[in-house]
């Protein structure tokens, strides 16, 4: 008589298995975000991005980028993307849905490479994560699902190079920097976790780990650099970031370094804007998140010989990569909030791992069954979790519910005014829009951005002499604006100011004679004025330009009748 034997499954199939649950839990979290629209700045970089719709789009990408940061790699993979999927959303939405389930994959290969104990559970930590939501669901930031696969892959192979002594995966982790880098600059800062990971394995940091170092300094300190440029000189310019002097700075890094971490351990209350701190200057309360950091770092220092070494890892991991977005250096991002969601997407990995070790480490210390307890809460936990990641990245799904969402939350957000309002004005509800972009004129009067949108609102409501002012101030702010000095020249227009809106025009007409449209404006404004033998001197010349262009062909025959009549 024979007995069912019970037979252990395969490792693989354990493997494939746990594979498959980080995955189906990415998938399930995004379905919201599926058929999501366009978010904020996606039309920046992508929808209205001229090079991703010409044939030379790459190449400019790479070697005359018109962004405000140097991200060719990333920026690559979109347009290539943008060659499958176009203006619809849908298909770059599950790109980024499958680089964070890559990503949560290569996380957990790392782990186990590392031999840190949880390793399958900080992946299945981080692919539920709420924080990861913003990074996951706006396109515009899939310069940070796709960078990570890159910076884990680095990683990993450094780890085995340090394993192993082989040049092959010392040259593939370099490589992958690379990468990484090109991607997004904000991994700048792993040649440290090189140092890092060295003191952690041999409790030193050897001239040895310091020559293996150098040319991934090298790497970072190349790209760092350029990235600087472009921030400095792109994406902020001349424009004011209310950050302050080394004071503030110090002030801000210090509560945002405690607002990530609390956030990692209750991701609740998230928004896509949080409100911004006033710091500049700074109040001596401000400093006092310091005391805790540096309590923390000094417990694990005098503990080095046992689970302080650890935990030590874990926070300098976390607290290295979060250095470059603490607000010591300047971002244009700054201009509305000092934290945000998508800076801590890489940062976070160091205490999610920690978190896993210390919970499998301890589960495996208690009785049976007090641990089958102990493992219900965690599933109960991851339960919440993925839960709490679904219904966030619904808010995610469209515009109008994302600002919504930010303003019930933080009625102080100038740019979430700013956005909803301009939303509401492109969908004709036109005092709708103006009562949010006074609202957001009033929290940021010094921006050119919300001056001009809310003389784009006193336009349409036929405030002409308003709009003007608001045009001009805009103006005063950001004197380069192209956009906003035509607004200058139509609201004169309308206000019967047809000298001073013709200087406007030919100003215009200089610094873009392509433009076919300042030319026709320009003629229109001549026309008023009287001067008809130019305005159809401007009109046939928007014409050479633009053959199709309907106004200046009405506008010509117009004058031209208007002129055989006089």
């Amino acid at each position: 008589m024979s007995h069912a034997s019970h037979t252990r499954p395969a490792r693989w199939e354990v493997l494939c298995l746990q594979g498959a649950l980080i995955v189906l839990a990415c998938l399930w979290i995004y379905t919201p975000v599926y058929h999501g629209e366009w978010l904020w700045d996606d039309d920046y970089l992508i929808t209205a991005n001229p090079a991703m719709r010409s044939v030379d789009g790459l190449w400019r990408l790479w070697f005359a980028p018109s962004t405000a940061d140097f991200l060719p790699l990333t920026l690559s993979s979109l347009w290539i993307q943008w060659q499958f999927f176009g203006m619809d959303p849908t298909g770059y939405h599950i790109v980024s849905i499958v680089l964070h389930a890559l990503g949560a994959c290569l996380l957990w290969m790392l782990l186990v490479r590392t031999k840190i104990p949880g390793a399958w559970l900080a992946a299945l930590l981080f692919a539920v994560h709420p924080l990861c939501v913003e990074s996951v669901s706006w396109v515009a930031e899939q310069k940070n699902t796709f960078s990570l696969p890159f910076f884990l892959l680095a990683a990993f192979f450094y780890v085995t190079f340090d394993q192993r002594e082989s040049r092959k995966y010392y040259f593939l982790a370099l490589l992958a920097f690379l990468a990484a880098m090109l991607s997004k600059s904000s991994v700048v800062m792993f040649p440290f976790l090189i140092l890092l990971y060295a003191w952690w394995q041999r409790g030193v940091i050897s001239r040895r780990d310091l020559v293996r170092s150098a040319p991934f300094f090298f790497v970072s300190l190349a790209l760092g650099s350029v990235t600087l440029l472009f921030q400095l000189h792109r994406a902020i310019g001349n424009e004011p970031i209310p950050i302050g002097g080394f004071d503030s700075r110090l002030a801000i890094a210090g509560m945002g370094t405690l607002f990530y971490l609390s956030k990692i351990f209750w991701p609740f209350d998230l928004l896509p804007i949080y409100p911004q701190w006033v710091a500049n200057p700074p109040q001596p309360i401000q400093f006092a998140a310091w005391i805790p950091i540096l309590a923390v770092a000094v417990l694990f220092w005098t503990k080095q010989k046992s689970w302080g070494r650890h935990a030590m890892m874990a926070f300098g991991f976390y607290f290295i990569t979060l250095l470059p977005v603490l607000g010591f250096v300047a971002m244009s991002y700054m201009r509305v909030g000092w934290v945000s969601d998508h800076f801590v997407y890489i940062p976070m990995i160091g205490i999610l791992a920690l978190i896993a070790s210390i919970c499998t480490q301890l589960s495996n210390k208690l009785l049976p069954i007090v641990r089958n307890a102990a493992w219900l809460g965690i599933v109960a936990a991851l339960g919440g979790l993925l839960i709490q990641s679904h219904n966030y990245a619904a808010i995610w799904a469209n515009e109008d519910v994302l600002w919504l969402h930010t303003l019930k939350y933080n009625e102080s957000c100038w740019q979430a005014h700013n956005r909803y309002g301009s939303r509401e004005f492109n969908r004709g509800n036109h005092m709708i829009a103006l009562a949010h972009f006074e609202r957001a004129t009033a929290l940021r009067p010094d921006l050119a951005e919300t001056q001009n949108n809310l003389g784009s609102g006193l336009l349409a409501a036929k405030d002409t002499k308003a709009a003007i002012r608001r045009f001009r101030e805009a103006l005063r702010l950001s004197p380069d604006i192209i956009a906003i000095q035509a607004n200058l020249g139509r609201a004169l227009m309308l206000d019967g100011q047809n000298d001073e809106a013709i200087l406007v025009y030919a100003d215009l007409v200089k610094k873009a004679p392509s433009r076919p449209e300042f030319h026709c404006n320009l003629g229109v404004t001549l026309f008023n004025a009287g001067r008809i033998d130019e305005a159809i001197t401007s009109f046939k010349q928007a014409l050479e330009i633009d053959p199709n262009l309907n106004d200046a062909k009405e506008n010509l025959i117009f004058a031209m009748k208007a002129k055989e009549n006089r």
